[in-house]
């Protein structure tokens, strides 16, 4: 390499985590392929860099998995420079450049646009092996978001960090204090999204009901979601990680309302037990969680509901558990996440007394999933017969193609199986559910020239 930049290096970028995560992945390739770059996707490659999670153990350790999985092909002449980024490289910056000798640099997901000038400095050897100082992208970044033409649904990241303080996270440790990213900027992007194809647009932040928050703002979300629905081209909104306690009547009614916004709303609770609640440092109690529960559903008729739950946080007692196991069973939660607790250095709960053994975490989880997939299968039944909207997502030849209705998020929530149609990924469709698996339904299409295409 030589000159003022990177032009012509060959980059492999694997990314692990969340959305939000993959949206800075986004922008790391943006900014690499201005700055002359190919990405490949499979090595060789002049550089691979791991765009790590840092957040909990299974997390981390499938963090150093790869990184050492890269570092093996670094080995074997396949890369010639690894590099580490994201939350594991913010998290430990301290003690990864001793432990992984094996990589060349450690990158922040805040210093994510320095990078395509770190790699001209990878080669000629006149840098620091870590360079991790600020926690989130700054707003301008985002301009350089790269995403493949086509590509029908896309993550919106409406804020960095958190000012909750949960007992048990790390995120404002490593993402920082709670920062709403600028509204006319999102609206750019989400033009943007849309002239490269995106069609649905999924809502992501530590909590999105603190949109605007921190800067006095009220009704930030909604004023939001409202200015996001205006423009031309989008089809779905959709609403991801909604702190149970700030959901309010006009959250509820803008829902209610349909149009645009998905009748669908992801609201990680954690648990039911008060003491737990309590512990866990959340700002509510279980009274309020079925408050809200019965809101919803009386006010929002048809509408899905995601849930997060965690298992054996200190001092969950066989009795709390029962209470959490009763609460699943129920409220019936159309979707449910379920995580074993995981002890991180550096949080309060870390040093709470009545550590719960990794044995019986893992058993709770697993009465937990057991408890939601009848939920779901019954749930899915139940659907035989209905006719949903559809966006492809994939076509697999033979007529057969795989998509989403409306009350399914991306990645997390299961398929339509579609059969019988020519629809190709992009478009929607209108289908009538035939059948239901463990987590997808079947169905087939009722017509096929559905579509419809750029909405005002």
């Amino acid at each position: 390499m030589s000159g003022k930049g990177p032009a012509g290096i060959a980059v492999r970028i694997l990314t692990l985590g969340c959305a939000k995560n993959s949206v800075d992945a986004e922008v790391l390739t943006g900014l690499l392929v201005k700055a002359g770059c190919r990405i490949v996707s499979r090595s060789p490659a002049d550089v691979g860099i791991v765009n790590t999670c840092g957040f909990i153990r299974d997390a981390k350790e499938e963090s150093i998995g790869e990184i050492l999985a890269m570092a093996r092909e670094k080995e074997r002449g396949r890369i010639r420079r690894l590099v580490v980024a994201g939350c594991l490289a913010k998290r430990y910056r301290e003690e990864l450049p001793g432990a992984l000798p094996e990589v060349d640099l450690f990158v922040g997901p805040g210093d994510i646009p320095a990078l395509p000038g770190l790699l001209r400095g990878l080669f000629a050897g006149a840098q620091p092996r870590s360079f991790v100082g600020t926690a989130a992208l700054p707003e301008e970044a985002y301009r350089h978001r790269y995403r493949e033409k086509g590509e029908a649904s896309a993550y919106l990241k409406i804020q960095e960090g958190c000012d909750h303080r949960c007992a048990y996270c790390t995120i404002p440790d490593i993402r920082g204090p709670l920062a709403s990213r600028d509204r006319d900027s999102l609206l750019a992007e989400v033009r943007m999204l849309v002239r490269r194809g995106a069609r649905e647009i999924n809502l992501v932040g530590q909590d999105i009901t603190s949109y605007g928050a921190e800067r006095g703002e009220k009704r930030g979300l909604a004023r939001l979601v409202r200015a996001l629905c205006a423009i031309r081209g989008i089809r779905w909104v959709r609403l991801l990680y909604l702190y149970p306690g700030r959901i309010d009547d006009e959250l509820i009614d803008l829902v209610a309302e349909g149009g645009k916004v998905c009748r669908y709303l992801d609201i990680p609770v954690q648990h039911i037990d008060a003491r737990v609640l309590a512990g866990m440092g959340r700002r509510y109690g279980p009274d309020e969680v079925w408050a809200l529960l019965a809101r919803l559903r009386e006010r929002v008729p048809g509408i899905f509901l995601r849930t997060s739950l965690i298992v054996g946080f200190p001092g969950e007692s066989a009795a709390a558990f029962d209470r959490l196991l009763r609460f699943v069973h129920e409220s019936r939660w159309d979707y449910l996440g379920v995580f074993p607790y995981s002890r991180e250095e550096g949080t309060p709960a870390c040093a709470m007394e009545r550590q719960v053994g990794e044995a019986v975490k893992r058993e709770r989880a697993r009465r937990v999933q057991d408890a939601q997939i009848d939920i779901l299968a019954a749930r899915n039944a139940g659907m035989v017969g209905e006719e949903v909207e559809v966006l492809v997502e994939e076509a697999r030849g033979d007529g057969r193609a795989v998509g989403r209705h409306r009350g399914q998020a991306p990645e997390v929530d299961g398929n339509v199986l579609l059969s019988g149609t020519g629809a190709s990924p992009g478009r929607f469709c209108r289908a009538r559910v035939t059948g239901a698996r463990a987590w997808d339904l079947l169905a087939k299409p009722v017509d096929t020239g559905y579509s419809p295409g750029i909405l005002p």
